[in-house]
């Protein structure tokens, strides 16, 4: 798509470009202009995307007044003018939320309010995807450490989104990025909902079905009332721990028909892979009812960090149980030395 050109009668911002239209491209220049909260950003569509998923692709920018690297995401032509979408994408571009684990939005820059194309800008990520983080891990000790660590902070960035009234909706490999190869960033809150619904919460099936609980594909058939909660990214947490852990998805068959279906009426198999401990956590956390699954992000992180806890043996149980009971025993030591002592006296007699 091609933009006009800035005309005489064009507000200028302090770089000389005109700011009437947010969106601009020149005759002769490879680059999209996108203006966004007083500060113009560029990115090359020619390039090779950096990631993407079902709404739209990721693109490398900068930022025109130093150069700095932004994170572009453009929906897909064919969603832009979908007013539902729409929506959503001025959501995500809304959440400006700080947290470690996460991902800072920078905002949204749109064509038109109702029509054309509609981008995304995040601040810029240097890292790589987790699963393909974890292949360098494939055949060591220490990956399932690394894989609890990550789903943790995964949960810390979960809770932090619950508290501000946000449920992600989206959760699955493709959106944990692990950047300079330590701190996790989770991504995409392009289908987010508020916690109560909102105007576009009603419309059909969102998210990937891999990963979506049961109530997430019930929803339409319950009248609209399923109960979209945090539970809801629980589960998909835990189908996420599942596959980063045994780099197998579950869930996953030939038609989305087929996997939705396995996900309302099957339970995850059992791994040799994963430590019984921790498989009893992710059996917990994507059980079929929401109720009895962990009621929150950090009750989810406590319960693995408990698994992670080595089992004591015989003797170490038999050491702790005894510093429990110090005082217990020395009781019944003095019982017992008292007993002895009157045995004694009485053999004297």
């Amino acid at each position: 798509m091609q933009y006009q050109g800035q005309n005489n009668n064009s507000r200028r911002s302090s770089y000389g470009m005109a700011v009437n239209q947010p969106v601009r491209q020149y005759p002769g220049d490879p680059n999209i202009y996108l203006y966004v909260l007083n500060e113009w950003y560029r990115y090359n569509p020619s390039n090779s995307e950096i990631g993407g998923g079902a709404m739209g692709m990721v693109y490398r920018g900068i930022r025109c007044r130093d150069g700095a690297p932004v994170a572009v995401k453009r929906v897909k032509d064919q969603y832009a003018n979908n007013p539902q979408i729409r929506s959503r994408a001025r959501l995500e571009a809304s959440l400006a939320f700080r947290h470690p684990n996460l991902v800072e939005m920078i905002g949204c820059c749109e064509w038109a309010p109702d029509y054309g194309p509609i981008f995304l800008l995040s601040h810029f990520v240097h890292g790589e995807d987790i699963d393909k983080y974890l292949l360098s891990f494939t055949n060591s000790s220490v990956k399932v450490e690394k894989v609890c660590l990550a789903i943790c902070s995964v949960l810390d960035a979960l809770d932090y989104v619950h508290s501000k009234g946000i449920v992600h909706r989206d959760v699955k490999p493709s959106n944990i990025m692990v950047e300079n190869n330590s701190n996790i960033r989770l991504m995409d809150l392009g289908i987010a909902r508020m916690n109560g619904g909102n105007k576009f919460s009603q419309v059909g099936f969102i998210g990937t079905p891999e990963y979506s609980a049961p109530e997430q594909i019930l929803r339409d058939q319950n009248g609209g009332n399923s109960n979209i909660n945090v539970t809801t990214d629980i589960y998909a947490v835990g189908i996420t721990f599942y596959e980063l852990l045994t780099g197998k998805n579950p869930m996953a068959c030939p038609t989305d028909v087929e996997t939705l279906t396995k996900q309302i009426k099957e339970k995850l198999p059992a791994s040799n892979m994963i430590p019984r401990k921790l498989m009893r956590v992710i059996w917990k956390s994507t059980e079929k009812e929401q109720g009895l699954r962990y009621q929150s992000a950090l009750e989810f992180k406590h319960a693995i960090q408990n698994a992670l806890v080595p089992e004591m043996s015989w003797t170490q149980r038999a050491i702790q149980w005894m510093q429990n009971h110090l005082w217990l025993l020395i009781g019944f030591v003095m019982l017992l030395g008292i007993i002895i002592f009157s045995l004694l006296l009485m053999l004297t007699r």
